[in-house]
């Protein structure tokens, strides 16, 4: 289960991350308030690698770190350390922090350490106090995508419409954004609608080509096979048990009738036992209320 979560948690950072390739100017707007020139490549080295999320260069000449957060758990020291490290790199500019939370749940963990001998802050922007419209109505389609993390009135209506919009592109990169638009509706729980809609949408999707959904087809086709074959099973194991019940004991009453026509397939096979030796009707249903 951890496992799962770390490689969920991966794939949302790196679909993220690759979204942001391109600064995406309207939310950067709406965060820092001025736009991006660069995306800049930020590692530093020491016995661990460390990578801040987004370090971009805004037009002004200032440095805007944005560490993008999918989980809620403590970042004081982690954003404290990127300060340093950022500073350290770019001594002569003034630095901004944020952190993006796109989690679904709400954020608990603080944004500042304050010591004796230490203060520091940072700013949280939960992404759902953006409204998506903001992004929707940007020309970029990375940030269309983006969208989905904000706050929505009318998720179908949303959803359809970053669908059409990826249903324009080359097939190649129809499949890559329609895939990081999925794994970003798992946030906010919305796979299923986006799966849906995408079905309609099924000339210019095929979605049995897509990694992200083929294992999810697969599986609810095997789903609704084994869910056929039972309730197979059980009409035949209701018409055998009410033919035997007529032969032996003549016209089957209306109880006897409703309470087979409920009854799942193994209350049906444990009466089929009883039948062999019961010497009444009530005998094959003792429990008969």
């Amino acid at each position: 289960m951890e496992n799962q979560k770390e490689k969920n948690r991966s794939q949302y950072d790196t679909t993220i991350k690759d979204l942001f390739e391109k600064p995406p100017q309207r939310l950067l707007q709406m965060l820092i308030g001025r736009e991006a020139v660069e995306l800049l490549p930020v590692e530093f080295a020491s016995t661990q690698k460390r990578f801040p999320d987004l370090v971009f260069l805004l037009e002004d000449d200032s440095i805007f770190h944005l560490e993008l957060q999918s989980n809620s758990e403590e970042m004081d020291w982690r954003m404290l350390m990127y300060y340093s490290l950022i500073r350290q790199r770019y001594p002569s500019r003034v630095l901004v922090q944020k952190v993006l939370y796109v989690g679904l749940q709400k954020w608990h963990p603080g944004s500042a350490i304050e010591e004796p001998n230490l203060s520091f802050r940072y700013e949280v922007v939960d992404i759902r106090s953006i409204d998506c419209r903001v992004l929707m109505d940007s020309p970029s389609l990375e940030e269309n995508i983006l969208a989905i993390l904000c706050r929505i009135d009318n998720q179908k209506e949303v959803i359809q419409e970053i669908l059409y919009r990826i249903s324009d592109l080359p097939i190649i990169a129809r499949a890559d954004a329609l895939t990081k638009l999925v794994i970003l509706s798992r946030l906010r729980r919305l796979e299923t609608v986006v799966k849906t809609e995408a079905e309609t949408m099924s000339l210019t999707f095929n979605l049995m080509e897509n990694d992200v959904f083929r294992p999810m087809i697969l599986k609810e086709l095997r789903d609704a096979e084994r869910i056929g074959e039972q309730r197979g099973r059980q009409e035949e194991s209701v018409l055998m048990l009410t033919r035997l019940l007529q032969r032996r004991f003549g016209a089957v009453p209306g109880w006897a009738i409703e309470k087979i026509a409920k009854a799942d397939l193994q209350s049906l096979e444990e009466w089929s036992l009883r039948f062999v030796d019961a010497q009444s009707l009530e005998a094959v249903f003792p429990d008969k209320v």
